[in-house]
């Protein structure tokens, strides 16, 4: 009875499994022939468990793989699903067996503990010297979770995903969970995307108790109905194969959401979700590794800017686009202002710079022009700042519209000491300052200014850094600091430092220092400092001209009156010269003293020490003594100081006895003194001599005199010509003028 029973049960499943698979195979026919493939493989491994061995003949040993039943076969031979044999009961025959699956894949496979990470899909990082190819794992919060899934499925069989963005550490934590939880003797295998993986489990029964996994990273690659599918899933997990892969959130969305067959195969796993932020402990993890490998220190560094996967994994293709784009026929302006940006942040520019910065700091490196057109600058930023890999350009664009900044790990990269960086230029210093400059943020500048210090004041023999840094010093920084620098410059050779140095000597009123430093400059042609050295040497020379004046020295006061004349000060002028007029000096300041008194209006006392001077045998004073005596309205008397004067070869005499004459009426008599004025070389003896031909309506004389005039700069010149011109619009012809001088015609 108890069979019986057992019997009708089992009757009654199977007749409701029938039900059922009729069922499923009217509502979705898909889902039928994937559980109908199941079936089948079940009864193939079922087959294959129960089978007697084989016998073998002795001599088909070695291709006793392709045997699949259990006949003896002599003198024959296997030719792939073809058995022949020569020696058979009942004749020779050809048998023709099951042929083996075209799908059989050829997937690479090796040993955990001597596997590749990079060759698996892990990104390659940079590498300096002896450095491991790979740093340190810095362990993301999700790992707990992700190991627990995968010693579940190494167990039991099953799909383990991670799923995130592009490069946020899929397969570098999915490598370091097997690679932590597994044994080193486990088996690899990594088809390439797209391999038909139908004939997979065959591969796998015939390695035995091996221990494998199966590795699909980008699993979107590895789907399809040759790829991974339910049924190939089951089959593997039957063979205890756990199935590891990665695939982008973008991708497992698509996939998951969208598409009924991969949906069946997906919605069974739960994916361990990878994010690209970092946690504050995942953050504290990676400061605690950052100190034992320069890469990820550099991540640590920058990790407020670029997330830690990205930055290890895009930095590498960055570094090695940029330096190939150094050649002519590819884009040199571009790798040029990159390297500017990198300089940059070597420097301590934290934030990002305008693209002009970068213009002008590109333009200190070898393969620089010196006119970069806005449309090459334009397509070189364009090239610099186009996105990577779908997460970053060179350049990174900063807060401010058209500011940039290079990528961090290129800056990393640089100051690592990589092939490919330079020493900061020393002209790049002054521009990284004044970039970080702000009158309400010191910080930063007082940041970038220790650097240069740093790095210039460790160059003690090169007189580039020690005028760099002076430059920067005295614009940005201390002002005697800056002293120091330009001193050792200038003493080491160069004029430019000392004509700085003496320059700011020279505005704390330090002449007696300045001077040397300034004369060193002025001697090279710096035009700034020849002004400066003239007024120092002149405040120099007052110092002591009035020290020597108030020691009663006759020709210092003499001397030190023409300075303080010079300045303006004609009181104190006048003081000293009748001081050295007291000590001695009549002679030469007599004529000083009659002057100041002219210009105050004292015609009197102008005369008196004008009469002085001419006695004492000053005959320079000749004319000056006319125009006082002109002053005190004694005309006669001034006409023959003017005509002595010039007899005398006095050009302003000259000048002066004409214009008396012609006052009096007597123009005839005038003109030839302007004349002689004109000879002797006053500026304003061919004016007068036009002008009285002007008013006498000689044109065409007037007009070559006029001209002459102008030649020699007069400053009523062009007006008189434009005046006559006008007048010539009523031009009668002019009357032979016997009285004019010769000289009109020259």
């Amino acid at each position: 009875m108890r069979i019986a029973r057992a019997s009708g049960r089992t009757e009654r499943l199977w007749e409701g499994l029938h039900d059922l698979l009729d069922h499923v195979q009217r509502e979705d026919p898909g889902v039928y022939e994937e559980l109908k493939v199941i079936a089948q493989a079940f009864g193939e491994d079922e087959r294959a468990r129960t089978a007697p061995p084989p016998r073998r003949a002795p001599d088909a040993a070695e291709n006793s793989d392709t045997a699949t039943n259990a006949n003896t076969v002599s003198g024959g031979t296997f030719n792939d699903p073809v058995v022949q044999a020569g020696i058979f009961n009942g004749g020779v025959h050809t048998y023709y067996g099951q042929p083996s699956h075209s799908g059989v894949p050829s997937v690479a496979d090796s040993q955990l503990d001597r596997a590749d990470a990079i060759a698996l899909g892990v990104r390659r990082p940079r590498r300096i010297a002896d450095e491991r190819p790979l740093p340190r794992y810095v362990v993301r919060d999700c790992v707990p979770a992700l190991d627990a899934q995968l010693l579940a499925a190494a167990r039991e069989g099953g799909l383990v995903l991670v799923t995130g963005e592009p490069l946020s550490g899929k397969t570098r934590t999915l490598w370091a969970a097997l690679f932590t939880n597994l044994p080193g003797t486990t088996r690899i295998i990594h088809p390439a995307p797209g391999t038909d993986l139908r004939g997979l489990t065959a591969v796998l029964r015939a390695r035995g108790d091996a221990e494998c996994v199966l590795w699909l990273d980008d699993l979107d690659g590895h789907l399809g109905e040759h790829g991974l599918t339910v049924a190939l899933l089951v089959e593997l997990a039957r063979l205890r194969v756990p199935v590891l892969a990665t695939m982008s959130d973008e991708a497992y969305d698509a996939h998951r959401f969208g598409s009924p067959a991969h949906t069946r195969l997906l919605s069974g796993v739960d994916p361990v979700e990878l994010g690209a932020d970092w946690s504050p402990a995942e953050v504290e993890r990676l400061a605690a590794a950052a100190p034992h490998d320069l890469r990820l220190s550099g991540a640590y560094a920058h990790r407020a800017r670029h997330s830690t996967p990205a930055y290890l994994a895009v930095g590498p293709e960055l570094l090695g686009e940029w330096r190939r784009a150094r050649r002519a026929n590819a884009h040199p302006l571009g790798h040029r202002l990159v390297l500017a940006a990198i300089d940059l942040a070597r420097c301590g520019v934290e934030e990002a710079v305008g693209a002009d910065v970068l213009r002008t700091a590109s333009g200190f490196y070898e393969g620089a022009v010196p006119d970069v057109s806005p449309e090459d600058l334009d397509r070189a930023l364009a090239w610099a700042a186009g996105v990577r890999h779908g997460t970053t350009g060179m350049l990174v664009p900063g807060a401010e519209g058209g500011s940039w900044r290079a990528y961090g790990s290129l800056v990393e990269d640089a100051r690592d000491g990589l092939p490919g960086f330079g020493p900061v230029p020393w002209k790049l210093w002054p521009l990284a300052v004044g970039a970080v400059w702000r009158e309400d943020d010191l910080e930063a500048m007082g940041a970038v200014l220790e650097r240069a210090r740093a790095a210039l004041g460790s160059e003690a023999d090169d007189l580039e850094a020690l005028l760099t840094l002076g430059r920067i010093e005295e614009e940005y920084g201390d002002v005697e600091v800056a002293e120091t620098w330009f001193r050792r410059a200038s003493d080491a050779g160069s004029s430019e430092a000392a004509g700085r140095l003496g320059n700011l000597l020279f505005d704390r009123e330090d002449m007696a220092a300045a001077i040397p430093y300034l004369e060193k400059a002025a001697e090279s042609g710096n035009v700034e400092a020849q002004r400066l050295l003239g007024i120092a040497l002149s405040l120099r020379s007052e110092y002591w001209l009035r020290t020597a004046a108030e020691g009663d020295d006759a020709v210092a006061a003499w001397w030190l009156g023409d300075l303080v004349r010079g300045d303006g000060d004609h009181q104190s002028a006048m003081r000293w010269y009748q001081k050295a007029a007291e000590g001695g000096r009549t002679r030469d300041v007599a004529s000083r003293i009659a002057s100041l008194y002219y210009s105050w209006q004292e015609y009197e006392e102008s005369e008196r020490w004008y009469r002085i001077a001419l006695s004492k045998g000053d005959a320079q004073t000749v004319n000056d003594l006319g125009l006082a005596l002109e002053q005190l309205g004694d005309m006669e008397e001034a006409g023959l100081m003017f005509q002595r004067s010039a007899e005398q070869g006095d050009a302003t005499g000259a000048s002066n006895f004409g214009l008396l004459l012609e006052e009096q009426g007597k123009s005839v008599e005038a003109r030839k003194w302007f004349a002689k004025a004109h000879e002797l070389g006053d500026y304003s003896g061919a004016y007068l001599l036009g002008n009285s031909l002007t008013l006498e309506q000689r044109y065409d004389e007037a007009e070559g005199w006029l001209h002459k005039a102008q030649e020699i700069g007069h400053h009523k010149a062009e007006s008189a010509l434009a005046d006559l011109k006008a007048a010539k619009a009523d031009h009668r012809p002019d009357r032979s003028a016997p009285d004019t001088p010769d000289t009109v015609k020259e």
